[in-house]
């Protein structure tokens, strides 16, 4: 199989994902006929282009199956808030959240609901009695469809919970005495990754460092605190933290070199089976049963794929390129879960090591080790920036320096502690306690460090490039990794430097610019005019904490190069308003907060609305009630915010205004505009 083939076939199945099929079943039929007839009709003289068609036909009629499924089978939006009484078989390892116990569970709809079966991500505040993975349950719920805000630089969650083929989202009724428990659990490797996860934690003390381990051991990272992604996501060390496929393949590694020691050792037994085959055949199961209990994630299926095939192929004596090994992982991974490519992993993975095999690949001669390890970072850490500017809008200057320590590290030293604890957990439990201590006083070093890293102004560089940037940054980055004349690779390289350092957008000299986020019952909204910021709201309400301002607005107001904020207005000052304006005060230079009553303890820059009734930035006018009421005037155009306004971000998502006064024109862009057709609400 050829690495053109495999990615047409991930183009097909990308192709089901945004183009809504009609009559799945029949479409998917009719094209694979096509996809056979193309095949056959140009026959073996364009024998790579009709496999590349086929490819396509065959990816977009298998993956067009499966979104019809995962669609068919969710909670209409029109039912929503509706109760319901459902047996839940819980399929996930609940994990504490900010709202409660989380887990995914699949449910048996009562017949008075309808009857129908679909898989639900539940929250459950306060059980009396926590429910573990594989038990069954009767439960009263308060169903919803998977519906999210959609905002600018913000996670689309909505795409998560479909590609994680969630057809509700479910909060528990906990005073209802219908709760109850109906049977033990029937999942036994989930309840071992529990129980294991729970030793862990028992055994160390510290909470950060034990989520840690329990994530690097069994893969459940429900533990990891916001602070510690924080820091993972500033120093480009997520992929370190739970079970990745770097981690499967050392552990399939170090299997195999123990196989070969094996071999040697079984005197007349080793005859009937050859060396490397009995090493490949341990190494294989090896990494299938660490996958295993890490609950086969998508990374792991990739890995495993991908040593099946190159460990095949090298026992069946055939000569194998490491893309072809790349091409086969790529179309069994699709084959088993159509959705991977909906997940950013699946694209961090895939192009990391198309990085790595062109840079270690096809060199003629070996360089000293660290000098090859070197360039294989640089080069793999280069080849991710479009990735990761792309998937997360911003790419982290910090990681290439602390990847050189941190991968070894992980690596080499705390992966083989745990598993080898993890492992003694069931032998003899007081050498697992030891080597979980170790692990912690590993975690206890070089904590700090990464902390000190991702503190750094620049550790994590906020971008928002222009599409036409990607035409000229990608083809950039793949010559700077090849193994060309290294003038060449520099050239392009400083090619893409002024698009690192381009600033977004700013609103003409005539216009006023205003970004209105979907954040629910609360408000916020950002004014932009003559060089002006003006922050409207929070996006807090009761409950909320801050967390609006500092996972919706913040993330735009940084993608956007905005590091002044002249006047941020709370319509309201209660406990989520002031967190709101905290973490905003925190991350920004902000020159006034507005409030409408005093702020006693406050900031030293707050006053009331009273005191701020007008002012003007270039063609924008802005009035201010006393109750903190905000008027824009703009040419011909009055807006108002505060209980007065009404803009239906509810259904349309983020809207982003532009208002020219001198023309008297006004632009309306919704996030939910061209929206993919799977998360697209029903008209």
């Amino acid at each position: 199989m050829t690495l053109a083939t495999a990615l047409a076939f991930l183009g097909g199945a990308l192709m089901a994902c945004a183009v809504p099929p009609p009559r799945a079943g029949l479409s998917a039929l009719v094209v694979l006929l096509l996809a056979a007839a193309a095949a056959i009709a140009w026959g073996q003289e364009h024998r790579r282009a009709a496999g590349a068609l086929a490819a396509l036909l065959a990816g977009l009629a298998y993956a067009a199956l499966h979104v019809s499924a995962t669609v068919a089978t969710r909670w209409p939006a029109a039912r929503d808030g509706e109760r319901v009484l459902a047996e839940a078989r819980i399929l996930s390892i609940p994990a504490a959240g900010e709202f409660g116990l989380a887990f995914d569970a699949a449910l048996a709809l009562d017949p008075r609901a309808g009857g129908g079966r679909l898989d639900a991500r539940i929250i459950w505040a306060h059980p009396q009695r926590a429910p573990e993975v594989g038990e069954r349950w009767r439960l009263l719920l308060r169903l919803r469809a998977p519906r999210s805000s959609v905002n600018p630089a913000g996670p689309d969650m909505e795409r998560v919970w479909f590609r994680d083929r969630i057809g509700a989202l479910g909060t528990v009724l906990p005073w209802s005495g219908l709760n109850a428990r109906l049977a033990a659990g029937s999942a036994p490797l989930d309840r071992l990754r529990a129980r294991i996860a729970r030793r862990i934690e028992a055994s160390v003390a510290d909470h950060d460092a034990a989520a840690l381990l329990a994530a690097l051991a069994v893969g459940v990272t429900g533990g990891l605190s916001g602070e510690q992604w924080r820091v993972f996501n500033a120093t480009g060390t997520t992929h370190l933290v739970a079970i990745s496929g770097l981690h499967v393949t050392l552990f399939a590694m170090l299997a195999m070199a123990a196989a070969r020691r094996l071999w040697r050792l079984a005197g007349p037994l080793r005859d009937p089976v050859p060396r490397e085959p009995f090493a490949a055949l341990l190494g294989c199961a090896s990494a299938f049963g660490y996958a295993l209990l890490a609950g086969l994630p998508v990374p792991t299926l990739r890995t495993l794929a991908m040593l099946a095939a190159w460990l095949l192929a090298r026992a069946a004596a055939r000569g194998q390129g490491p893309m072809q090994s790349l091409a086969i992982a790529l179309v069994i991974v699709i084959v088993l879960d159509p959705f991977a490519p909906l997940a950013s992993g699946f694209w961090l993975s895939v192009v990391a090591v198309a990085a790595l095999i062109v840079a270690a690949g096809t060199r003629i001669g070996r360089a000293r080790w660290w000098r090859e390890a070197a360039r294989v970072q640089f080069a793999v850490t280069v080849a991710l920036v479009p990735v990761t500017v792309a998937a997360f809008g911003g790419a982290s200057l910090a990681s290439l320096a602390v990847n050189i320590v941190a991968i070894p590290l992980f690596t080499l030293l705390l992966v083989p502690l745990v598993l080898v604890s993890t492992a003694m957990l069931l032998v003899v439990p007081a050498l697992a306690h030891l080597g979980f201590a170790a692990c912690a006083a590993i975690h206890a070093l070089a904590w700090p460090w990464l902390e000190a890293a991702a503190s750094w102004p620049h550790a994590l560089v906020m971008l928002a490039p222009p599409p036409w940037a990607w035409f000229i940054a990608v083809p950039a980055i793949a010559i700077a990794i090849l193994p060309w004349p290294p003038g060449l690779r520099l050239t392009a390289l400083a090619a893409i430097a002024p698009l690192a350092t381009a600033q977004p957008r700013a609103p003409a000299p005539a216009q006023v610019w205003i970004q209105l986020f979907d954040v629910g019952r609360g408000q916020a909204a950002v004014i932009r005019a003559a060089g002006t910021v003006v922050v409207y709201g929070t996006g807090d309400s009761f409950g909320t904490g801050g967390r609006r301002m500092a996972r919706v607005v913040l993330p735009w107001l940084l993608s956007q190069r905005i590091g002044r904020v002249d006047w941020l207005v709370l319509p309201r000052l209660d406990a989520a308003h002031a967190s709101g304006a905290a973490e905003l005060a925190a991350t920004l230079d902000v020159g006034g907060i507005l409030a409408p009553r005093a702020w006693p303890g406050g900031p030293g820059n707050a006053a009331t609305c009273a005191r701020r009734a007008a002012w003007s930035s270039g063609p924008a006018r802005f009035a201010l009630t006393p109750d903190c009421e905000l008027t824009l005037s703009a040419g011909p155009h009055r807006l108002r915010f505060g209980r007065a306004a009404h803009f239906d971000t509810a259904r349309d998502g983020a809207i982003r205004l532009t208002l020219d006064a001198a023309t008297g024109a006004v632009v309306r862009r919704a996030a939910r505009d061209g929206y993919p057709w799977p998360w697209r609400p029903p008209v």
